[in-house]
């Protein structure tokens, strides 16, 4: 399940226990969430996913959600 090994690799790039991550995901809801985050953020994905994020994509990857709905369409 994408959703379930997003979180995982959220919870690992922010050193939080994904049990201790809020039920929405985005720099709103999760202190911590910087410019350099999502960066190391949208590396450890394409690390675990096995893909290749358009850089013109990291911009609007600012949430669980965007981030499911990339890895689903990458896969697709």
């Amino acid at each position: 399940m994408i959703e379930g090994r997003v979180r995982d690799v959220i919870a690992s790039v922010f050193s939080v226990h994904p049990d201790e991550l809020p039920a929405r995901l985005d720099p709103d809801t999760l202190p911590g969430w910087t410019s350099l985050r999502q960066v190391q953020l949208v590396l450890a994905l394409e690390r675990e996913f096995g893909v290749e994020v358009d850089p013109t994509l990291v911009p609007d990857l600012v949430s669980e959600r965007a981030i499911v709905e990339m890895l689903a369409e990458a896969a697709a």
